[in-house]
C-alpha cells in the first residue's frame, strides 16, 4: 500500500513540539511519532523553535504583529468579554488562511480540535479531510451556523469520548454518521509506580514522610473546579491535620499570564496554606515521578470534562484517583473499582471521600492497581495509534 502524505494541524496558540506545554500538542507528538512508521507525517503548527521527532517534517505559521495584539488581548480579558471572542476569530482566520495554503499538497489533513479551520480548507481532489475533537467546542452556541458549514467539510470528526459523540450528534443530527469514538491513550511506560518518586523531585516539593498528599494536575481555570477542592481539603485537614495539597498547573500551560482566578485561590487557600503548594506548570518529565509519589490524584471539574489526559496518566501511575463524574469520565473510571467517583461542586462530597479513602489505604491501593491494569490493557498509544491508521487507511 502507498504510504499516505498526513498533515497534522494544530490550534493557533501552541507549537509541536510541545516546549509551551498543551494537552492536545502533546496528545498530537505521541501520536505522530508512532504513526510516522506508515505515514508521511508533516505537523503544522506555531514554530516550537526546537528540533522536532526524527523523520516527521514540521511547518511553521510564524505569529504575525496583529495576531499577537490580539493574542495579548484574549489573555487579559475573562472569558465573558466579547473582546475575547473577537480576538479569537481574527487568529483563527489569519492562522487558518495560511494553513490552507500549506495542507493543500496532501492526502490527508488531520485537524485538531479547531472546526473553524475547516471554512478555510479548498480540498483537492482525492484529499480527505479528518477533524479530531478533543474538547466540546461543537456545542459551543456562537460559533454553531460556523460550524455546521465547516463540519460538512469533514469526512469523518473523532471523539475522545461517547459524552462528545453525543454532544455532536444532538447538535448537528444531519451530520451523525461522520462522528465515531477514539478513545485517549498513554504511556504506562512513562507514567507508572516509581519506588523512589520523591527523591527525583528534591527541591521543587519536601515531602515529609508523616503526611499524605493529594495532588491536582491541570489548568488553573474556574472550570476545573480547583476551588471546590481548597474548599473540601479545609474540611480534610480538619480530620486529617496530617494532609497535604499539591496544585500542579497554571492558567494556561508554560509560560501563561497569571489570572484572577489564580490570585482567588491563594486567597482561598490561606487558611491553611501552611499545607498547600502551588507548584505552577510542571512538565511531564517531572509530573511523571509526582503523580507518583502522592498518596491520592484529585480531579474536581465542575464542568463536562471530555476525557482529560490526567485521568490515563493518573490511573497508570498506580496512585488511586478520585474525580468527578461528569463528561466522559465514567466511561473511563468505574467507581469503587478502579477508583472514586464524586458528583460536581460539591465540597462535602468531595472531602468525605478523601477522608474515606484516605482511611481505607488498603481499598485505596486495590482500585489504584486496578486502574494500572486498565491503562496497560486499552488505553496504550499502540492500541490508539492502530486504530487511527485503520481509520485513516480506510478512509474512501
Amino acid at each position: 500500500m502507498t504510504m499516505k502524505s498526513i498533515a497534522i494541524v494544530v490550534p493557533e496558540l501552541l507549537p509541536v513540539p510541545p516546549v509551551q506545554g498543551g494537552a492536545v500538542e502533546h496528545w498530537v507528538d505521541e501520536a505522530s511519532a508512532r504513526m510516522a512508521a506508515g505515514h508521511n507525517v508533516t505537523m503544522v503548527s506555531r514554530p516550537a523553535g526546537s528540533a522536532g521527532r526524527p523523520g516527521i517534517g514540521y511547518i511553521g505559521i510564524p505569529w504575525t504583529k496583529t495576531e499577537l495584539f490580539f493574542s495579548r488581548i484574549k489573555d487579559r480579558v475573562t472569558w465573558r468579554n466579547p473582546l475575547r471572542y473577537l480576538a479569537k476569530i481574527q487568529n483563527v482566520f489569519s492562522y487558518g488562511s495560511r494553513v490552507a495554503k500549506a495542507v493543500l499538497p496532501f492526502d490527508v489533513v488531520y485537524l485538531h480540535n479547531e472546526p473553524n479551520i475547516l471554512l478555510f480548507l479548498k480540498r483537492r481532489p482525492g484529499q480527505k479531510i479528518v477533524l479530531h475533537m478533543h474538547n466540546d467546542h461543537l456545542s459551543m452556541r456562537l460559533f454553531r451556523p460556523f460550524y455546521r458549514r465547516a463540519l460538512a467539510k469533514a469526512d469523518l470528526v473523532l471523539c475522545v469520548s461517547d459524552y462528545i459523540r453525543r454532544q455532536a450528534v444532538a447538535k448537528f443530527p444531519e451530520h451523525a454518521q461522520r462522528f465515531q469514538v477514539l478513545f485517549n491513550s498513554t504511556d504506562p511506560a512513562v507514567f507508572q509506580p516509581y519506588p523512589e518518586a520523591a527523591a527525583q523531585l528534591d527541591g521543587l516539593v519536601q515531602f515529609d514522610p508523616q503526611c499524605r498528599y493529594l495532588l491536582y494536575v491541570g489548568r488553573l481555570t474556574a472550570l476545573k473546579g480547583v476551588h471546590v477542592l481548597i474548599a473540601a481539603f479545609q474540611d480534610v485537614l480538619r480530620r486529617h491535620p496530617e494532609a497535604r495539597l499539591i496544585i500542579t498547573g497554571s492558567s494556561f500551560f508554560g509560560g501563561a499570564a497569571r489570572t484572577g482566578y489564580e490570585r482567588e485561590l491563594e486567597e482561598l487557600a490561606k487558611p491553611v496554606n501552611h499545607a498547600i503548594v502551588f507548584t505552577g506548570y510542571l512538565p511531564h518529565d517531572k509530573l511523571r515521578y509526582l503523580y507518583s509519589a502522592v498518596d491520592m490524584i484529585v480531579l474536581p471539574s465542575v464542568w463536562q470534562d471530555p476525557c482529560p489526559l490526567v485521568v490515563l496518566e493518573a490511573m497508570a501511575s498506580g496512585t488511586l484517583l478520585v474525580s468527578s463524574a461528569v463528561g466522559g469520565i465514567p466511561e473511563v473510571m468505574e467507581h469503587q473499582v478502579n477508583g472514586l467517583l464524586v458528583p460536581p461542586a460539591d465540597a462535602a462530597a468531595l472531602a468525605d471521600t478523601i477522608c474515606g479513602a484516605l482511611e481505607t489505604p488498603e481499598a485505596s491501593a486495590r482500585m489504584a492497581l486496578a486502574a494500572r491494569a486498565k491503562i496497560e490493557r486499552g488505553y496504550t498509544w499502540e492500541r490508539l495509534v492502530n486504530e487511527l491508521n485503520a481509520t485513516l487507511d480506510g478512509l474512501k
